[in-house]
């Protein structure tokens, strides 16, 4: 090995450091198992080999319309029989639990805008199902709450998104007229109450087929209202896709 060599290893300018452990890694050791075939090269080499593992996706038993995780079946769950969501289709990677939680709270609250891309990347693997849309949409915030935090969650993944498959991003389709508490912490009921006339959309959404992007999925009630805003203005059909679902606690 060369003087230069030596000196480019002994300072890591070979290696990457891994977005969630945060350790130094050489990206040719990584290469995701779980890689959607469309992503680019480096989209694979964001983790660590140890970290890797701990994002593999979900691959169990679910309910179709919700994605709700079911211990042995893909039967409909109880809420989906009584009351089945508006959407057309869903995709998401994983459960919110573990690693994944641990990334996606780290985006949302602490801002660390640097995990968007491999959460991106997971987003365009559980849509490898659903058919190509005309345009991405992310799960709007009142504008004063965007100031108040300084960046929308799922308007980062869903630039991501668009990166990856280079699908138009059209944030204009959807907006909140009106500032809301935030859906943590809230029952099932209050969340209902919460979003009645969250979302409005705008009539350029009539005729498209839309992919709708959340973050996380936990009673399905905002992802509900902001499908139900599309309907109205006529969207041809709307898939859901978010990157992690709560389970049935």
């Amino acid at each position: 090995m060369t003087l230069f060599k030596k000196f480019f290893h002994a300072l890591e300018l070979g290696q990457t450091r891994c977005v969630h452990c945060l350790r130094p890694f050489s990206p040719s050791a990584s290469v995701s198992s779980f890689q959607s075939p469309c992503a680019p090269p480096e989209a694979g080499a964001l983790l660590c080999p140890d970290c890797e593992a701990l994002f593999t996706p979900y691959s169990g038993p679910r309910c179709p319309l919700c994605g709700l995780p079911n211990t042995s079946t893909e039967a409909l769950c109880g809420s989906c029989l009584q009351h089945p969501p508006p959407w057309d289709g869903l995709g998401y990677h994983g459960i919110y639990q573990g690693a994944l939680r641990d990334a996606l709270l780290r985006l949302k609250f602490a801002g660390e805008i640097s995990l968007a891309p491999l959460l991106g990347t997971y987003l365009h693997g559980a849509a490898a199902n659903l058919p190509r849309p005309d345009a991405l949409v992310a799960v709007p915030q009142h504008p004063a709450q965007l100031r108040k935090r300084g960046f929308n969650q799922a308007h980062e993944l869903a630039k991501e998104l668009h990166n990856l498959c280079g699908v138009p991003l059209r944030p204009e389709l959807l907006f909140r007229p009106r500032p809301h508490t935030p859906q943590s912490g809230l029952s099932a009921s209050d969340r209902r109450r919460n979003m009645n006339n969250a979302f409005f959309a705008e009539y350029a959404a009539t005729g498209l087929v839309l992919w709708l992007i959340d973050d996380i999925m936990t009673t399905g009630v905002t992802l509900s209202a902001s499908v139900k805003a599309l309907r109205n203005v006529g969207a041809q059909k709307v898939h859901v896709l978010f990157v992690a679902r709560t389970p049935l606690t």
